[in-house]
C-alpha cells in the first residue's frame, strides 16, 4: 500500500464579507471521507469532486468562498475541458505524470509543478501526456486583497499576522482550545 499523500491548501476569505477576521470566526469542520467523495468519469478522465462541481457531480462540502477543488486522474492521451467561472483564479498542481494545460502544443507540466491560469477564460483544457497524469485543479473567486504571511498565519497585513501570532500564543480569539488539540480522527 502506498503511503498517504498530503497537500495543504490555504484558502483566502474576503474580510469584507465577515464581521471579523476569519481566524476569529468559529471553525466549521466538514468531514468528507474518501469513500464518500463524489466521482465522475468521462473519456479517460476520473474526477473526485472535493469541493464544487465537475461532470455533473457535486460535492456536499460548503465553502465560505465559492471554490472548486478537484482531484483528477487521466489515462494516457485523455483530454478534458473543465469549466471554471469567468473571472475566477485557477491553478493545477501536478501530483504524478505529465499534462499539457491550455492550447495544443503548450509545454507539459510534470509532477510537483503548479500551473497558474489567468482569470480571463471560462475553463481549463487539459491533455494527459506519457503514461497518464494525476493533478489537483483548484479554482475560486478572487478577492483582490493584499496577502501577508508568516509561517501558518495568513492575513492582509503584517500587523494582522503579528496579532494572529500573539492571539495564538496567548490562546485567545479562536485559539482558546489550541493547547493539546488533536483531530480525534
Amino acid at each position: 500500500m502506498d503511503p498517504p499523500q498530503i497537500l495543504q491548501i490555504l484558502s483566502e476569505h474576503n474580510n469584507n464579507k465577515c464581521c471579523c477576521y476569519v481566524y476569529r470566526v468559529a471553525p466549521r469542520y466538514q468531514e468528507l471521507r474518501s469513500r464518500d467523495v463524489p466521482t465522475a468519469e468521462k473519456d479517460g478522465a476520473s474526477i473526485k469532486v472535493i469541493a464544487g462541481e465537475a461532470l455533473g457531480a457535486r460535492s456536499p462540502i460548503q465553502t465560505r468562498t465559492p471554490a472548486m477543488w478537484l482531484d483528477v486522474t487521466m489515462r494516457p492521451g485523455a483530454r478534458l475541458r473543465q469549466p471554471v467561472p469567468a473571472g475566477w483564479s485557477a491553478c493545477a498542481y501536478v501530483i504524478d505524470g505529465e499534462a499539457s494545460f491550455g492550447q495544443p502544443g503548450d509545454e507539459a507540466a510534470g509532477a510537483h509543478h503548479c500551473v497558474v491560469f489567468g482569470g480571463d477564460g471560462d475553463g481549463v483544457d487539459v491533455r494527459s501526456e506519457g503514461a497518464g497524469t494525476r493533478f489537483l485543479l483548484l479554482a475560486a473567486r478572487p478577492h483582490g486583497e493584499a496577502v501577508a504571511l508568516d509561517g501558518p498565519f495568513v492575513m492582509n497585513t503584517s500587523e494582522e499576522v503579528q496579532q494572529a501570532r500573539e492571539d495564538y500564543l496567548n490562546r485567545r480569539n479562536g485559539f482558546e482550545m489550541a493547547a493539546g488539540w488533536t483531530s480525534g480522527q
